[in-house]
């Protein structure tokens, strides 16, 4: 890069052949225009970019719910929701001959380092009405009882989901769910489980729970 304190030139700015001539600080730059190199993608990187595809596809719909998720982390949602992408690539993401296989129940819907639900089990007991349960594991660890649940049913097919945030605490050991659709939804959804706590820095979650497509 050059300054320039030329009359003739302090009047140009813009493109000039392969030079680029600007202004900073009431002063002319002017430096080259930089060329285009066109490499080639390697495998690795053509994988990498077909996986964080099939990803970012499959959780866009929760998106709002991953925000929620991952409010745990400092910053602003876009990076919330970057680091679910993140986290599925490495963990949920199976390399099948070159291709990117989602594991969808190694999908975490939350992080953090809360103790997760234990013993987590989901009963139908309608058409559109589950039941949730775990174990109450309030004395373990760090766990305690007032931490609440953070659900969501996901069907990625029908891109319809449902998540209470709420009602559930880590010490009641169950709860009855009420989804807006008619039935019958069995075997339909995928189920997360998680739990999370507001403290007066922030909130703070466990690791999400997968319950499989019950």
């Amino acid at each position: 890069m050059a300054i320039s304190n030329d009359n003739l030139i302090g009047k140009v700015s813009g493109k000039l052949g392969k030079i680029i001539i600007y202004r900073r600080n009431g002063k002319v730059c002017l430096r080259s225009k930089p060329e285009k190199i066109s490499v080639p993608p390697s495998d690795r990187q053509i994988y990498q970019r077909k996986a964080f595809a099939l990803v970012s596809t499959f959780l866009a719909p929760i998106r709002n719910e991953l925000e929620f998720g991952f409010s745990g982390i400092v910053g602003e949602n876009s990076k919330r929701v970057g680091r679910a992408i993140s986290i599925a690539v490495k963990k949920a993401v199976l390399n099948e001959n070159g291709e990117p296989v989602l594991q969808i129940g190694q999908v975490q819907t939350s992080t953090g380092l809360l103790l997760i639900p234990e013993e987590c089990q989901l009963h139908w007991e309608g058409d559109s009405t589950a039941r949730l349960e775990w174990r109450s594991n309030s004395f373990e660890g760090n766990g305690r009882e007032g931490d609440r649940i953070f659900y969501l049913a996901y069907d990625p097919e029908a891109k319809r989901k449902w998540s209470v945030s709420e009602r559930g605490y880590r010490k009641n050991g169950s709860l009855v769910i009420h989804f807006p659709w008619s039935g019958p939804l069995q075997g339909k959804f995928y189920h997360y489980v998680a739990f999370y706590r507001k403290t007066r820095a922030g909130m703070e979650f466990s690791d999400s729970v997968c319950l499989g497509k019950i």
